[in-house]
């Protein structure tokens, strides 16, 4: 497969409130980040913009980027002239001609702006004219019908909604419906299979490629292209083409030479091929065969165990720890296990299960039946306690399960809740042959921190890295706090596309043995300690190296 040329849609920089510490925010961090990662060129703002004075940051912006107008391209951020604090519709589009902007982005909650016609008429006329693109972030408006009032506003006006998650799908088809001139990307909307999904139904010309740089993790957005499931086409198109075509033809025409920490696993996922380096998924769901939602907010398209495994394969993940929707999150543990176990005989030497018990609907007897079945019956390896809870994990009733996972060296995913991570820590101290995995250690810097803590004070505690957020440069932080050794590579799917958290890992300043513990060997280790009499993992994960 050809590699595909990556135009960012989607990125910023600069001085911003709250700003993590270990957090990356300069414009020396964003080149450095898209030479990681690949990317070719990115249509960027100043944070400053938004933060401060709208014109002093657009300016400031100009002045700071020259250098690099090979691979950056201005977007302004913009506001009406209510309050004599910016130009007027006619002086700021001169001024954009002038210094060739071509995009603009606007930030109704943040700034106060009202939306109504009578406010965003003169704006949006002067945008038409001009033909730029504006982009404006969902969780700008109050809901969706506030969206539907601003894009009827903008009508004749190409934008770009960013910053959409995959909780806000039905709400995005429907305004995607509604507003031909409308176009989507997808750091953020993270949806199972969305690019394709939105793609064949909406056009493949109303999707970008964006990154949410430098928060987000580059690498990770690139990994819905790299691993496609469109044709080469659509994707360049997704990829740098569209966002070309609606900036009047700037833009990159080749992919970058490799940067620096490029390996053999950054080469196989840049020319688009499965990874060919141990892979293990070690947090996955599952639904029931055929289904495509999971309830409430979750659209989940084939998220059945077919459609899961066709995404895996073309990723070139080998094996994937499986558990149950409805059991942890709809509360159906015994309904969910048995999801579990039929996805497992599906395709046995590429899923494995967790169980999934819920002392909250389930007796002492009926648990421990389960733990018979499914444990030693099946060989389930992982224990998987449900997510939405009103006792904490070490309430006495789950007690004799910690201490069945203890006894045969097995492992626990645990998504924290009620009590905090020092229940975890509580568990893992009092059962030191159970290894404790932390789902979503990943999720942000502050997490993280606890997630090191807690890890630092026990050896069988480890860190699972899967969320929305892909938050740039934490795989190497968690790392380089409680060693490359006790970080696992997973993906939540298919509540989320598992693609991009694939390429969170592969894209990161770790050397290739060190993104190898993080994809498979860690993870692999913790699989092999288990002793179950009779079972043992699948032969990929049994097999040497």
């Amino acid at each position: 497969m050809p590699e595909l040329i990556y135009f960012d849609a989607h990125a910023q920089f600069g001085a911003r409130p709250l700003k993590p510490f270990q957090e990356r925010w300069s414009l020396a961090h964003l080149l450095d980040d898209m030479d990681l990662a690949g990317i070719a060129a990115a249509l960027v703002r100043h944070s400053q913009a938004l933060h401060y004075d709208a014109m002093h940051g657009n300016l400031r912006l100009l002045d700071e980027i020259a250098p690099h107008r090979d691979r950056l391209h201005p977007c302004w951020t913009i506001l009406p002239d209510m309050a004599d604090d910016f130009l007027s519709p006619a002086e700021m589009l001169q001024q954009l001609r002038d210094h060739a902007v071509r995009a603009a982005a606007i930030f109704p909650k943040t700034c106060g702006l009202p939306v109504a016609d009578d406010l965003l008429a003169p704006l949006a006329d002067a945008l038409a004219e001009g033909g730029l693109l504006l982009l404006v972030a969902y969780p700008e408006f109050s809901d969706c019908h506030e969206a539907d009032c601003f894009l009827h506003a903008f009508a004749d006006v190409n934008v770009l909604l960013t910053d959409h998650a995959w909780p806000n799908w039905r709400e995005v088809q429907w305004l995607m419906g509604r507003h031909p001139r409308l176009h989507l990307e997808f750091s953020s909307f993270q949806a199972n299979r969305a690019i394709e999904w939105f793609g064949e139904r909406f056009g493949f010309e109303r999707c970008l490629f964006g990154t949410g740089q430098p928060m987000k993790s580059p690498g990770a957005a690139r990994s819905f292209l790299d691993f496609r499931l469109c044709t080469d086409q659509q994707a360049q198109m997704v990829a740098a083409g569209n966002l070309r075509r609606l900036l009047g033809g700037a833009g990159p025409t080749a992919p970058p030479p490799p940067g620096p920490f490029h390996d053999a696993i950054t080469a196989e996922q840049r020319a688009g091929r499965p990874l060919s380096c141990l892979v293990l998924d070690a947090h996955c769901h599952v639904l029931h065969d055929g289904a495509n939602a999971a309830g409430e907010r979750y659209v989940m398209v084939r998220g059945d165990a077919e459609g899961m495994l066709e995404v895996t394969r073309r990723m070139g993940i080998d094996c994937t720890a499986l558990m149950s929707w409805n059991g942890t999150v709809g509360m159906d543990a015994a309904a969910g296990n048995i999801v579990t176990a039929a996805a497992v005989r599906h395709a046995p030497d590429e899923l494995f299960g967790l169980l999934t018990l819920n002392p909250t609907h389930q007796s002492f007897e009926e648990m421990t039946r389960e733990i018979e079945h499914y444990h030693l019956d099946m060989g389930f390896l992982g224990l998987k306690p449900y997510q939405r809870t009103v006792i904490p994990y070490n309430q006495a009733s789950f007690e004799p399960w910690w201490r069945f996972g203890d006894e045969h060296h097995l492992y626990g995913l645990f998504h924290i809740s009620v009590g905090g991570i020092n229940v975890v820590l509580d568990i893992a101290q009092r059962h030191p042959s159970f290894h404790c995995i932390i789902a979503h250690s990943g999720g942000s810097y502050a997490f993280a921190e606890q997630v090191a803590g807690v890890a630092k004070q026990a050896p069988n505690i480890y860190a699972e890295l899967t969320l929305t957020p892909v938050t740039n440069g934490v795989v190497e932080w968690l790392c380089a706090e409680i060693g490359a050794d006790r970080v696992l590579f997973g993906t939540d799917a298919p509540m989320r596309d598992p693609r991009p958290q694939l390429g969170w890992v592969v894209f990161t300043r770790l050397s290739e043995d060190e993104k190898r513990l993080v994809l498979g060997g860690n993870f692999r280790r913790i699989l092999l300690d288990g002793r179950l009499p009779g079972h043992q993992p699948p032969a990929c994960v049994v097999r040497e190296l």
